[in-house]
């Protein structure tokens, strides 16, 4: 979840993270998410707020397999991700695999930097939530949940150049401004995209990929993924299938 400052709010605002799992469910470390069907799931009920009370898991299954969706946030308590963390140890010991959000900005060419910040204003990569946290709050580092024992750890999400991309195809061209050819690269800019049709591409864009993922995998998942994307990618999952249902 991004800093709510100043022009940077649309675009801040629109990136947050993903979680899944088996069909024979197995009790985790965290507790459930607020009770409600996939098709009235709200953005509202995956917040969490980065304290460590509010970490959670949504549960859901299909017959053969099931996803346990983590909404995530980009600064939290330690705590938090230490919790997040014994979740996806404990789902991976049974086998699941591990699919997660990670835009890389830092290893894409200029141009493509360049595009995203057309886009966002700011590159939202580790680095820039590091160097903006505070009050007790660290940056999530995706490095705390690969590598258990299990399942694969799959990085399900786009590249720079695929996101700019699916904003050119939806919305059209975007315009490099003088400022952003000439500001240092971590530096923010006035975005030249319209702001209005972002969550498009960052939000829904997204979501549809990472069901489509979700949908072609070969076994039960846990995702991490911000909290904006939960309720949008699980009720385009159960548009792909709709015998994936919610479990208690």
């Amino acid at each position: 979840m991004f800093l709510r400052t100043g022009v940077a709010t649309i675009a801040m605002a629109v990136w947050v993270s993903f979680a899944g799992a088996s069909q024979h469910v197995t009790p985790g470390t965290l507790p459930e998410g607020p009770e409600g069907d996939i098709n009235v799931l709200s953005e509202e009920q995956f917040y969490v707020d980065g304290s460590a009370s509010s970490a959670k898991v949504f549960t859901f299954a299909n017959g053969s397999r099931s996803l346990h969706f983590i909404p995530m946030i980009h600064q939290a308590e330690p705590a938090f991700y230490e919790a997040v963390a014994g979740e996806v140890k404990h789902l991976k010991a049974h086998g699941m695999d591990l699919f997660y959000e990670f835009i890389d900005f830092d290893d894409a060419t200029l141009d493509d930097k360049r595009r995203a910040r057309a886009m966002l204003g700011f590159l939202p990569s580790p680095t820039f939530y590091a160097e903006n946290a505070s009050g007790g709050l660290v940056a999530q580092d995706n490095a705390q949940f690969l590598g258990f024992p299990g399942g694969k750890d799959v990085n399900v999400d786009l590249t720079v150049a695929e996101l700019a991309d699916a904003y050119e195809t939806l919305i059209g061209p975007l315009e490099i401004s003088e400022e952003n050819l000439t500001t240092p690269i971590g530096e923010f800019v006035m975005p030249t995209a319209d702001v209005t049709q972002i969550t498009r591409v960052t939000i829904d864009w997204r979501n549809q990929h990472l069901a489509e993922a979700i949908e072609i995998a070969s076994g039960s998942v846990v995702v991490l993924y911000g909290a904006a994307h939960g309720a949008g990618t699980v009720q385009r999952l159960k548009a792909l299938d709709p015998s994936w249902r919610r479990l208690d």
